[in-house]
């Protein structure tokens, strides 16, 4: 591989950071309420739930944005974003509201990044490498999840305020991406782009659509686990949070791998990756020991680490050429409006099936998802090759 190849890929590798920086501050909400003793817990947990809130907003943005300006341009803006109202400027003033304000405007700029993450992938390669690229930017983030958590636990430790610093690691990122990263030549735009949403077809909808209930039904993971270990007395806070490093583990491992699964499953790549994590909540609903629960979260790992470069394939390939970022910016706008949706409908599937407890929502995500693997694989075996395959969520 060239050198000029390897800084390229370094550079659009290096876009995946910015999606986990928010994992900075996470370690800190705790030491920021102890900091403000007369604010409730409740509004102290804004401070994590309003950025990926705010980031339905910003990659819309992003879709309509990118039609006028330059990808590298939207870049700097929502690094700057991020770098200012992410951690500068609430590393200096401490008032609670404002800084809540700040952390919605950050999340805004988070939002930005998103779409072009993946649709720089898109843009800049093809076939085989694209798939692999798109694998290893997950890999990346997964990666970086763990780093950037293990450096703003380590900087709470000494004031909630330095977690905040932490964003200074943006700099050299944005230096990276100012001198290394291409811009990618502008696509030909479809007849009639006068259209807000043009270019996208009903397949984009539909695989983001499904992508929504996905995320309905996976997000529980991430909620429940601490609160299922803790009352089944399967383990503690601590060993919850290694069930949740295992769980990355094996995003990691699947991410960096992508390449070759993607080759080996082939059209059936979507339904492993849906069946793998029915497959672990169908685990999580039926033992009770901390060491499944470990391997069960590396189960789950390996399919998210499937699923994510998978269907962000299927979506951008949906589309005109000329609107991958579109795509992927309704593609994850629908994918954190699941994620906001998960709690409230989950509760509201279970109340009606008459489940109750924290394993409710797991025992309908499990056989859900697992029958949805069983009906991509029909689909796809009945439908010809040239077709995409259904991908239910």
């Amino acid at each position: 591989m060239k050198e000029s190849e390897l800084k390229t890929k370094a550079a659009v590798l290096s876009v995946a950071l910015l999606l986990y920086t928010a994992s900075l501050t996470t370690p800190a909400i705790g030491a920021i309420a102890r900091a403000f003793p007369g604010v409730s817990p409740e509004l102290v947990k804004q401070i994590a739930a309003l950025p990926p809130l705010m980031t339905i907003l910003g990659a819309l943005i992003t879709g309509q944005l990118e039609r006028f300006v330059r990808k590298k341009t939207i870049l700097y803006l929502a690094i700057t974003i991020e770098f200012l109202f992410g951690g500068i400027i609430p590393a200096l003033y401490g008032d609670m509201t404002f800084i809540l304000i700040c952390r919605a405007i950050f999340g805004l700029g988070y939002g930005l990044i998103f779409p072009l993450a993946s649709s720089l992938v898109a843009d800049l390669y093809e076939g085989r490498e694209r798939d692999s690229m798109m694998g290893l930017k997950s890999a990346v983030g997964a990666a970086a999840g763990i780093v950037f958590q293990m450096i703003g636990g380590y900087l709470a430790v000494i004031s909630w305020r330095y977690a905040f610093w932490g964003f200074l690691l943006l700099i050299p990122i944005f230096i990276v991406i100012a001198l290394v990263l291409p811009e990618p030549v502008r696509k030909p735009k479809p007849a009639a782009s006068d259209s807000a949403f043009c270019g996208l077809t009903p397949g984009t909808w539909y695989l983001s659509g499904l992508n929504l209930l996905y995320n309905i039904m996976i997000f529980s993971f991430m909620t429940n686990v601490a609160i299922v270990m803790a009352e089944g007395k399967i383990g503690n806070a601590a060993q919850a949070g290694l069930v949740l490093t295992a769980f990355t583990t094996g995003a990691f491992a699947a991410g960096l791998f992508y390449g070759r699964i993607a080759r080996i499953a082939g059209r059936y790549t979507a339904a492993l990756a849906v069946g793998l994590v029915g497959l672990a909540f169908l685990l999580l609903i039926r033992v009770h020991t901390y060491p499944l629960f470990v391997l069960a979260g590396i189960i789950f790992g390996l399919g998210f680490g499937i699923y994510n470069p998978a269907l962000t394939l299927l979506v951008v390939g949906s589309a005109h050429p000329s609107t991958a970022t579109l795509a992927v910016s309704v593609y994850i706008a629908f994918q954190g409006i699941g994620q906001f949706l998960s709690p409230i409908v989950l509760l509201y599937i279970t109340t009606a099936l008459g489940l109750h407890g924290p394993l409710a929502a797991w025992t309908v995500a499990g056989p859900a998802l697992l029958a949805a693997s069983m009906v991509i694989i029909l689909l796809t075996a009945l439908l010809k090759p040239k077709h995409r395959p259904v991908i239910p969520g």
